[in-house]
């Protein structure tokens, strides 16, 4: 028999997403609005690019951190951006936002400490913590309305002596909530108070519906080195199965976060890098399309669930998730089955999102025009 595997892992369940996505492969016809991610491919000149990259003789290692050219095209995106100086030292290159999610988080708890998470939330802030073998520790979003609303007095009341992170994430999945300047104002000064890191997440940031950018914590930090910005390719350029992502923080975290990455990943494929660089530098009609287009589903969602009795849709201001509540469901998971089975849609379970989550489904509706329509069709005639 092997030794006893370590909690740490050992208690980190199979996520509910793969669980219903698992089941909806096997299931003939069916339409998976359960990931976080379009039915649309990477566009043609990201494609292109990496060819070529691989073509011209760029399939060797790069820095772990990233090439520096990459770095200076992100340097140079978020200062278009966000009006936001970095340096080429205060970013960090990786597989993908999750690995600097997890490197984030490794890099500042550990076993006695916790984090305090923004929630509902996607799994990975509270399992990364776990995994470091800290305490995921919540701070409730409210219903104000017709939308979801920050409470930073439930923030306040997670932190405790061991508290060491303040986990958020805005434009929200997967509640389309998105945080203001002044509530990031607060919450900076609530870190500083309490000596504690901050970690932002803003994979979402170009995806923000009456405003072409959502705001992010750089254009507000104020020399505050305590902040961690990750930030990805996936979402804005329909690159999720690239794996490329970053980290923007101090120069001495992020050289901590890439010489812990040399040894779990290395760094990130060297002609995903290179197509990364003409994404950043070729692709912002690209983006304003794809948002229109986003702007459009979301209005198409709204639309057909909002019809629909005993659904309650929140406002969603960032994102391409609906995230609504459905009256008198206690068990989202089993009633994401059943939607499975009777409607041929695979959605998201809200207890996969933590405390705050239950009682609520999650679709995602980064997809194109006639899936959305099928799947709305479909979706209706069962919970009608």
């Amino acid at each position: 028999m092997p030794r006893a595997f370590r909690p740490e892992l050992a208690g980190v369940p199979e996520s509910p997403l793969v669980l219903i996505a698992t089941e909806a492969e096997a299931t003939p016809g069916a339409i998976k609005l359960c990931y976080g991610e379009s039915d649309m491919p990477t566009p043609e000149f990201i494609c292109r690019a990496a060819d070529e990259a691989a073509r011209a003789g760029h399939t060797f290692y790069t820095h772990t951190a990233g090439t520096p050219a990459l770095r200076d095209a992100i340097a140079a995106k978020v200062h278009a951006l966000h009006g936001v100086e970095l340096r080429r030292s205060e970013i960090a290159c990786t597989i993908g936002a999750s690995m600097a999610i997890y490197l984030a988080i490794r890099s500042f708890v550990g076993a006695g400490d916790n984090a305090v998470i923004v929630s509902p939330a996607y799994a990975i802030y509270a399992n990364g913590v776990r995994m470091a073998g800290g305490e995921p520790r919540f701070a409730p979003l409210v219903r104000s309305g017709a939308r979801f609303a920050f409470d930073l007095d439930a923030v306040k009341g997670a932190i405790n002596a061991r508290t060491r992170m303040i986990v958020v994430n805005s434009p929200s999945n997967p509640t389309g909530w998105m945080i203001s300047r002044d509530e990031q104002r607060a919450l900076i000064e609530l870190a500083q108070e309490h000596d504690l890191v901050l970690l932002a997440d803003e994979v979402y940031e170009r995806l923000a519906y009456g405003t072409a950018l959502a705001p992010s914590f750089a254009t507000v930090a104020d020399g505050y080195d305590g902040l961690i910005v990750v930030n990805s390719f996936s979402k804005t350029f329909n690159m999720t199965g690239w794996r490329l992502g970053w980290a923007q923080a101090s120069e001495r975290t992020a050289r901590v976060m890439y010489a812990a990455a040399e040894f779990m990943t290395s760094n990130p494929n060297a002609m995903t890098q290179e197509a990364g660089i003409v994404a950043l530098r070729d692709g912002d009609a690209y983006v304003a399309e794809l948002r229109a287009h986003y702007a459009a589903r979301r209005d198409q969602v709204r639309s057909a669930l909002g019809a629909i009795r005993g659904l309650t849709l929140p406002q969603v201001d960032g994102a391409f998730y609906a995230f609504p509540a459905v009256a008198g469901l206690t068990d989202s998971a089993t009633r994401a089955a059943e939607l499975l089975r009777t409607a041929n849609v695979a959605v998201a379970p809200g207890s996969a999102f933590g405390p705050g989550g239950e009682g609520h489904l999650r679709l995602c509706f980064a997809a194109s025009e006639a899936t959305m329509t099928e799947a709305l069709a479909r979706l209706t005639a069962v919970l009608s």
